[in-house]
């Protein structure tokens, strides 16, 4: 080192000032890059990349990002119109044909696990009656009022459907014939013993209900017409 020359900074001091003038608000604000970014991109170190190809796989990551949201959104969306396409348009439970594919469900489960399982038919009477003399919207209260009640007083794992105008039909998990008869008792009770509310007044529903004990290596359609044979058998001797 020649006399009057300035001694020449450590190698460490040199790279530590070139750090900080790098960490600077404004370099920062220029070139703002992310720790994984910083590390690679796709598997490919960020040193390879010339600005164009690394701009093009930040494109690319951001489309791919937003594809996932719309996919997460259109499967939230097709779940939601499952479940619509399942549900009675007026009252809250199953369908004939959800209830159809439940019962299904139950015989398979019962071939497979020698499970027991019962079905309950629950006509409302006098719907007809009730629609002439006070309209049809209170008709469709004394249906709700059916179909709240047997809710109410199931458990989660049995199944509730609405078969047609005035039918119901009440899927059993792990209930023989004699528990069904008792359950169709309870619920015919509870409902006619529960008045119905339509506007500012209120007045009974009454049911007819048949039960009977799923046998393994019968149909569903089968199952369901034993039980609809036998919930007309009882509204006959009304």
């Amino acid at each position: 080192m020649k006399v009057g020359d300035a001694p020449k900074a450590p190698r460490a001091a040199q790279a530590t000032k070139t750090s900080r003038a790098a960490g600077s608000p404004a370099a920062d604000k220029a070139a703002p890059v992310s720790p994984v970014d910083r590390i690679s991109l796709l598997g490919v170190p960020e040193s390879e990349l010339t600005p164009r190809v690394r701009d093009a796989l930040m494109s690319l990551l951001t489309e791919m990002q937003e594809l996932r949201a719309e996919l997460a959104q259109a499967q939230e969306r097709m779940s939601d119109l499952e479940k619509l396409a399942d549900r009675d348009p007026l009252l809250d439970i199953y369908n004939r044909r959800a209830f159809a594919r439940e019962l299904e469900r139950a015989l398979g489960m019962m071939d497979r696990y020698a499970m027991q399982a019962s079905l309950i038919f629950i006509d409302l009477n006098d719907l007809k009656i009730i629609n002439d003399k006070m309209g049809h919207s209170a008709g469709d209260a004394a249906l709700a009022h059916v179909a709240n009640v047997i809710t109410a007083n199931v458990r989660q794992t049995d199944a509730v459907g609405r078969l047609g105008g005035d039918e119901f039909g009440v899927l059993l998990m792990q209930a023989d014939k004699a528990v069904a008869q008792h359950k169709g008792e309870e619920l015919a009770t509870l409902i006619a013993e529960t008045p119905v509310t339509f506007k500012d007044a209120t007045f009974a529903a009454h049911v007819s209900w048949g039960a009977v004990e799923i046998g393994r290596g019968h149909s569903a359609a089968e199952t369901m017409e034993r039980a609809d044979d036998a919930m007309y058998e009882a509204k006959r001797r009304r």
